[in-house]
């Protein structure tokens, strides 16, 4: 199984992913996947379940990436240490602190209190409810909006 579809599942995501050690990396995972639940695993369709794992692994895999770009910079202000973090990124860290802090001060005080509870100092939805003395669902609104407003506000100039 593995010598019959390496090659072409590598193949497949090496496009997307930008590089043919990352894609061999993700189909590797798939088939030691598949290896570690051997004992449960059937399948029907071998070579449509593979092609589905691995465009699926890949998809996870370029997600995680791109999140890894966005929060260097804000790991560079909590003063983590990443080998990947470019010379400027304390700068545009700070850069995007003060635009967030700006941007936070344009929300209705109720949705920002929302939002600063829960993200800021760690509270579950029920957690921010039971203190602002409304319903979960209302918060969940309050922290919808507030995430939709910062997303604008946060756009690269």
């Amino acid at each position: 199984m593995f010598r019959t579809h390496y090659d072409g599942l590598c193949r497949s995501v090496a496009t997307y992913l930008g590089s043919r050690d990352t894609a061999e990396d993700v189909v590797q995972g798939v088939f030691a996947r598949i290896w570690e639940d051997r004992a449960h695993w059937v399948v029907s369709d071998l070579p449509h379940y593979l092609y589905a794992a691995v465009r699926r692994r890949a998809m996870s895999q370029f997600r995680r990436a791109a999140v890894r770009r966005r929060v260097v910079p804000l790991l560079a202000l909590e003063g983590a240490a990443c080998a990947a973090v470019p010379p400027d990124a304390d700068f545009e860290a700070e850069e995007l602190r003060q635009r967030l802090e700006r941007a936070l001060t344009t929300l209705p005080p109720r949705t920002r209190a929302a939002f600063v509870l829960s993200r800021r100092e760690g509270l579950s939805y029920a957690e921010v409810a039971s203190r602002m003395a409304i319903s979960p669902k209302t918060i969940g609104v309050h922290i919808s909006r507030a995430l939709t407003v910062l997303r604008k506000a946060l756009l690269p100039s």
